[in-house]
């Protein structure tokens, strides 16, 4: 892991969360609805995203299919970054080609 993020915006509290959730199985995953039970590959997620403000809390923290939960990173950063393209795209559209 990188110094940057070993910074503490960058560090968790979900391995502490962890053990809380889990005696609280089974829940609703908090990105499909499905039931997370006993025994599945889990993750801790976030209901509100960290990268929007959320903070690692008890009511911001949920179960979260494995799958589901990395199959939902990076969709953020992947938008803006989409984004970003469109608008240098839009912008080169008014420059004639050689």
């Amino acid at each position: 892991m990188s110094q940057h993020h070993r910074a503490s915006k960058h560090t968790s509290a979900t391995h502490k969360l962890r053990p809380e959730i889990e005696a609280r199985l089974p829940l609703p995953c908090v990105e499909c609805g499905r039931p997370v039970e006993k025994g599945m590959r889990w993750h801790v997620a976030h209901l509100t995203p960290a990268s929007k403000g959320g903070r690692t809390t008890r009511a911001n923290t949920g179960a979260a299919h494995a799958g589901c939960n990395l199959r939902a990173g990076g969709k953020l950063g992947a938008a803006k970054t989409n984004q970003r393209r469109r608008t240098s795209h839009d912008n080169r559209e008014g420059i004639r080609p050689w």
